[in-house]
């Protein structure tokens, strides 16, 4: 989370109780995947709160540690393919399947980008923020096509409450960037934590929406 190593590690303990939950009602094991996001926003916050506590010991603030390499690793590479790809494992529909393979594709390169060439973070003016090197006629095309990756299969998604989660991401992302532009990947993963939360609720609503019969055999 851009704000502190304190506000971090709060929000990495809410979401993996709310993670754990959210695993324990799911109605059948194809659920799972899905259920597990607000544990994985968990770890990924976690890494942010180590990593702030790591950079108050860097010289100006600024370094390009294992710590900010794994937050990146979550934020630039797995949500563009786990999010289609754990609606693809419930409902198993191929444009699901499309969009978890463009997503891991996207992935790749960024990933590849933050690895391969020189990334950092650093914390200025008590907000944190990361650089990574992306290529000048992809720059603004990328935040455009990562967006699609995440929304469009939440929109696209059968399963109740999942068009409200697109929405929201959305208009997270958008409120990110007016924001904090600088320290846009840190903000937005934050709006984007708080709102995973919003899965348990998902995963709820297909519980009740099962078979007693699905439930019960389920696990």
């Amino acid at each position: 989370m851009c704000f502190s190593a304190t506000a971090s590690f709060v929000a990495s303990g809410v979401l993996g109780a709310i993670g754990v939950a959210s695993v324990r009602i799911a109605p059948s094991r194809r659920h799972l995947t899905l259920a597990a996001i607000p544990l994985i926003f968990a770890a990924q916050q976690a890494c942010e709160g180590a990593l702030w506590m790591t950079l108050a010991h860097e010289p100006f603030h600024v370094g390009g540690t294992p710590l900010a390499r794994a937050f990146l690793f979550f934020a630039l590479f797995v949500w563009p393919a786990y999010v289609p790809l754990s609606l693809w494992i419930v409902e198993r529909r191929t444009v699901l399947a499309v969009f978890a393979a463009g997503g891991a594709l996207l992935g790749a390169y960024l990933i590849g980008c933050a690895t391969l060439r020189d990334a950092n973070a650093c914390v200025a003016f008590g907000n944190l923020y990361y650089w990574v090197q992306i290529d000048g006629p992809l720059k603004h095309a990328v935040l455009i096509v990562y967006v699609a990756f995440v929304a469009v299969p939440l929109a696209l998604s059968s399963i109740r409450g999942t068009t409200l989660l697109a929405a929201a991401a959305v208009a997270s992302c958008v409120l990110a960037m007016w924001l904090n532009r600088a320290g846009f990947v840190s903000l937005w993963c934050f709006f984007a934590a708080a709102l995973s939360g919003m899965v348990a609720l998902t995963i709820l609503q297909s519980r009740r929406r099962a078979p007693r019969a699905d439930r019960t055999a389920s696990f």
